[in-house]
């Protein structure tokens, strides 16, 4: 198993959220024995997410930046810059029994795909949609999540594996995030642990499939 570095990635700000300030801190870190443009691929194409994504099988495209339709049926599952998203959260990955799932509206800030003939690592940043219905004011809540892709090298000689370092990590301030702390702070550090581990076994197997 590799060890990366500062797992939890406790020590990294958001673009509007110092560590400092942050009232809730989440974050999951995993080596996948992948190149990166295939990594980001997977996550960044929501279409994907019903085959590996038991944190949040589902996400809903509501808009895209560069399209005039409002119809998500005919929006691209490609999350990119200007991308407004609901999220369809399944909470308790352990249960056995259908349940209800919570929608959260996001909007897409950031976007910069991996670029390895640069080290160019990727990078997308999803934050608080205000303009969705019942949002709430940064003072009640708000919360910022950031993926990074980047390529690395890891072991040395005959042992040296290339594949990429996938890192994820959100904060969150406000007054309701005590509550949302309390009341889901240990199932949301389960569920960020398994995105990246979903993540991994999907596509390391799509990999193995297609040698």
């Amino acid at each position: 198993m590799t060890t990366l570095e500062d797992p939890t990635n406790s020590t990294r700000p958001t673009p509007g959220i110092a560590v400092a300030d942050a009232v809730f801190q989440i974050g999951s870190s995993i080596f996948i024995a992948a190149p990166s443009t295939r990594v980001w691929e997977v996550l960044t194409d929501t279409s994907t997410w019903p085959e590996w994504n038991t944190f949040i099988p589902r996400a809903t495209i509501r808009e895209q930046a560069d399209s005039q339709s409002s119809d998500p049926a005919t929006l691209s599952p490609l999350l990119r810059k200007g991308t407004r998203v609901t999220f369809h959260v399944r909470m308790d990955s352990t249960a056995t029994k259908p349940q209800a799932a919570q929608d959260v509206y996001l909007l897409i800030t950031e976007y910069t795909a991996p670029n390895p003939e640069t080290k160019t690592p990727g990078r997308i940043v999803w934050v608080v949609d205000r303009e969705a219905p019942g949002a709430m004011p940064p003072s009640l809540l708000n919360a910022e999540r950031v993926h990074e892709i980047t390529d690395v090298e890891i072991g040395e000689g005959d042992n040296l594996i290339k594949g990429t370092e996938v890192r994820n990590w959100e904060l969150q301030a406000g007054w309701l995030v005590y509550a949302v702390k309390w009341m889901y702070g240990a199932k949301l550090r389960q569920n960020f642990e398994l995105w990246v581990s979903d993540l991994k076994k999907f596509v390391e197997g799509k990999e193995s499939g297609s040698n």
